[in-house]
């Protein structure tokens, strides 16, 4: 067996009512707390009343920011820190989506270094942070586990991970924030989910560990398949479901993702298709990349039930409204933006070259 590494920090409670009945974590943080939110979502779902509830509980002051939109981008982050550190905040606990949690991330980075410029997110890997909680209310990205933290650049017209690797100190999983999630939201956020296995499985990054890791997240989203064709979710659904997006966020945390990902950034920045979406989008015709012989692929098939590449394709398509249309001039130009990201590329297991990228993508948005 060959040899690997396994790292996964983040302290995680899971459960309905988490957030309070595990209300002292908070005391281990640091001693003032910014809340960082989306500008309505996690008032709605109650999360936020949570939160402040258990930190009210044990003292700790807080202050909120709820101006993280879709996509966070550099200029929003900055604006935050700024606030972060006037306010001489030493945590910061992200509240929401992907959006607030990455950002959350960036925003502890620059506020640790109040003097720096912005572009430390991407140049300083070893820039300190402050400490960070995460609280996801949706399913999808895996951040209250992962390191990683995506930016939108409007200068390149694209979306990068900052450099620094920030786990969350601690997270906590509560389902019940998604009970009133719309089934558009619930659904694009599970193919994200769905991806990050997907793309972490079949990965050169692959080991044994993120392996057994994502078959359990296979195995817990085949059960929730039915609900999401159907757009009704039980609340068994709505646990497995942040289960799976967890454990995907682990695998991730250890192999990073892959071509689909990339290629989703250009149609999410360019075209507004929500993240993963845009992921579901391209994962078919990625999955056709793959020899058909390919013994990994058949095995996660086989994980979710599915019998070839054709039941992903049906079945993304089924759970995903997709109404846009592309041109061939879109096409080379996304094709031309991916290839601007080997790293990304290289984690494809058999050689992949700009003519590829380019048949995916024809695949998907041209077929």
């Amino acid at each position: 067996m060959d040899q690997f590494k396994f790292f996964m920090p983040a302290e995680t409670f899971f459960g309905r009512g988490c957030v309070l009945e595990n209300k002292e974590s908070f005391l281990t943080l640091g001693t003032k707390a910014m809340l960082i939110t989306g500008r309505s979502s996690a008032k709605k779902n109650g999360a936020q009343k949570d939160v402040t509830d258990a930190l009210d509980a044990c003292n700790i002051p807080w202050v909120l920011f709820d101006e993280i939109g879709e996509n966070p981008d550099v200029e929003t982050v900055v604006k935050a820190a700024k606030m972060a550190h006037q306010e001489k905040v030493d945590f910061l606990i992200g509240i929401g989506g992907g959006s607030p949690m990455d950002a959350a991330k960036a925003i502890a980075v620059l506020a640790a270094n109040p003097q720096a410029d912005s572009e430390i997110l991407f140049t300083q890997p070893d820039a300190k942070a402050l400490t960070v909680a995460e609280i996801p209310t949706t399913a999808g990205t895996g951040s209250e586990v992962t390191q990683y933290s995506i930016m939108t650049l409007h200068e390149k017209r694209t979306k990068r991970a900052i450099i620094q690797k920030v786990f969350a100190k601690a997270s906590f999983l509560d389902p019940k924030y998604m009970d009133e999630l719309s089934a558009e939201i619930t659904n694009n956020t599970a193919v994200d989910a769905l991806t990050h296995l997907i793309e972490s499985y079949l990965s050169v990054n692959a080991n044994f560990f993120s392996e057994k890791i994502v078959e359990l997240g296979l195995s817990l989203f085949k059960d929730c398949i039915p609900a999401l064709k159907e757009r009704v979710y039980t609340s068994e659904v709505r646990d497995k479901l942040m289960l799976a997006s967890a454990l995907a966020g682990v695998a991730i945390a250890q192999t990073s993702t892959s071509i689909p990902h990339c290629l989703g950034y250009f149609l999410t920045y360019e075209k507004g298709i929500p993240h993963g979406r845009a992921n579901g989008i391209v994962t078919q015709a990625y999955l056709e990349m793959f020899p058909k012989e390919d013994k990994k692929v058949g095995q996660l098939l086989h994980c979710l039930d599915m019998h070839s590449v054709e039941d992903m394709g049906a079945f993304l398509k089924d759970v995903l409204n997709t109404s846009e249309t592309f041109s061939v001039e879109e096409v080379a130009y996304y094709t031309e933006r991916a290839m601007e990201s080997p790293q990304k590329i290289a984690t494809f297991p058999y050689p992949a070259v700009k003519e590829d990228i380019f048949k995916v993508y024809e695949k998907s948005l041209l077929s």
